[in-house]
Order: structure tokens, then C-alpha cells, then sequence
């Protein structure tokens, strides 16, 4: 996140006093397992309302985010190298 933040500062000729982003994440054990994001974004003093909404808009629409929020499935595969298939 804190690289697309750059990016799109740079990319647009903002310029943050700081660019600092904290995750916080927690785990529930349950059917389906859940899993909760805490971000907070610190991008220091000086910017306009609408510079920061710029920034903090990029993150929450950058690829990072996209990978957490959507649906995930694994395609798990064992490669069995001593008799070259796949189990």
C-alpha cells in the first residue's frame, strides 16, 4: 500500500510529508474463517483534503487490497519429481 501511495504521489506531483502505513490484522477460528484488516495510513501535515483523498483512495484500491478483500482459492499440487507426474 505504502508503495502505491508513492507511486500516485509521485504520479501526480504530491508531496507528503510522510508516507506510513500500519496493518493490524486478527484472526477468528470459525466456519468460514474470518479474517479483519486494521489499516491506518499516516501521511504527515500539509497536504490538501483533496491530496489526501487522492492517497488514501490509491490505497484502498491498490493491488494489495484487491488480493485481501477479494474471494481467495488454492489449486494445491504435489509434484512427484521420482516418477515425473503430478499427484
Amino acid at each position: 500500500m505504502a508503495l502505491t501511495i508513492a507511486a500516485v504521489a509521485e504520479n501526480k506531483g504530491i508531496a507528503p510529508e510522510r508516507i506510513d502505513v500500519q496493518i493490524e490484522r486478527e484472526s477468528i477460528e470459525r466456519t468460514p474463517w474470518r479474517t479483519f484488516f486494521s489499516v491506518q495510513i499516516d501521511l504527515g501535515e500539509g497536504l490538501t483534503r483533496r491530496d489526501r483523498t487522492i492517497l488514501f483512495n490509491s490505497a484502498r484500491r491498490c493491488e494489495v487490497y484487491k488480493l485481501l478483500n477479494g474471494e481467495m482459492t488454492f489449486d494445491y499440487r504435489l509434484i512427484d519429481r521420482s516418477q515425473g507426474s503430478q499427484a
